[in-house]
């Protein structure tokens, strides 16, 4: 078994496990009851031949989200599951501590990086068993919370990044609870991002079907 996979067997499965994550593969995902997933994954990066090199990133995908930018094939139910370093609304690192570090004493992207190597391996399992644990298994939780997921979006406090624009996300998240007179004073401030960007019809046509419904 490769180093990686055998570190992510022994140290991130069971502790993802605990905190109900299913795994598959090197991808750890959790579905709320709203729809909303946490997606934890493994990126490796070959840039050491004495180390396995390696990024571990969650993203925040409600389903409103991935309902709209899957909605040219959403009625054929030809759509797969967000993918851990795929598109999303917002994203995470997990950081690793100096002894775990590829690069230590850089700052910015490069600083992400985790090096796996022969003689820090127990050293590294423990080190990102606990970050995912004490860090970014709580913080995902936080976010699945909708109303949690919008006031972090607002307000930030926590070290993950806004993908999406933000009345766009408020609207995804509250168009199926919100009255619809605020829904649409929220799409006034939505400004196209191209020529065919139909992001307000299809909330006005999501509108009209929970209208119908009710």
């Amino acid at each position: 078994m490769r180093p990686l996979d055998l570190l992510v067997r022994e140290y991130v499965a069971p502790v993802m496990r605990s905190a109900q994550f299913k795994r598959a593969g090197r991808t750890f995902r959790f579905v709320s009851d709203s729809g909303d997933q946490a997606v934890l994954g493994f990126a490796r990066h070959y840039v050491d031949p004495d180390a396995a090199v390696f990024e571990v990133g969650y993203r925040l995908v409600p389903a409103l989200y991935w309902q709209w930018i899957n909605r040219q094939h959403w009625a054929s139910g030809e759509v797969g599951a967000p993918r851990a370093f795929g598109e999303a609304v917002v994203a995470g690192d997990v950081i690793p501590p100096p002894p775990a570090a590829h690069t230590p004493n850089i700052e910015g992207r490069l600083r992400s990086r985790w090096a796996l190597r022969e003689d820090n391996r127990h050293i590294c399992g423990e080190a990102l068993a606990s970050a995912l644990r004490d860090e970014a298994i709580p913080q995902m939780v936080h976010l699945l919370d909708r109303t949690n997921l919008l006031h972090e979006c607002r307000h930030p406090t926590m070290p993950v990044v806004r993908l999406v624009p933000l009345t766009r996300l408020e609207i995804l998240l509250r168009v199926d609870d919100a009255p619809v007179p605020e829904i649409e004073a929220l799409l006034t401030d939505v400004r196209p991002a191209g020529p065919g960007d139909d992001f307000a019809a299809w909330v006005r046509r999501r509108l009209a079907t929970r209208a119908v419904g009710r």
